[in-house]
């Protein structure tokens, strides 16, 4: 435990200003995620979330309390895991903006074509 505090520190200086722009857009990208999420609870119920936890969250906390602490904790673990890979954190970031991106997306729109991203033929329900 000692060393993941103490390269967290080590990594902290100068962490803002080298990914600042990446860090906003994964905050916008996670929020819009967040935000359609509760906009497709409202519609189809909590249950028709895939992210397990997302939706166990929402079933206790409701559809738009369940979204926020989901974006809550994606950009936490996000900021550091950045932290901490710090030489890897613009390609985490990236990766991640580009999936929030798509999943505000198809929370909104994806979902209303007759299209289904193979990843859900993964998913047991």
């Amino acid at each position: 435990m000692f060393i993941i505090v103490t390269k967290l520190k080590h990594n902290l200086p100068g962490f803002w200003q080298a990914n600042r722009c990446f860090i906003i857009f994964f905050t916008i990208a996670l929020l819009c995620d967040a935000v359609s999420t509760s906009y497709f609870m409202q519609r189809q119920g909590t249950d028709a979330e895939l992210h397990p936890v997302i939706r166990l969250v929402s079933q206790f906390l409701g559809p738009y309390l369940g979204p926020l602490l989901g974006f809550l904790g994606k950009a936490a673990a996000g900021l550091i895991i950045g932290l901490y890979l710090r030489k890897w954190a613009p390609y985490i970031f990236v990766t991640v903006i580009i999936i929030s991106f798509w999943a505000a997306w198809y929370n909104i729109w994806g979902h209303k074509l007759d299209y289904i991203p193979n990843i859900f033929n993964l998913c047991p329900w």
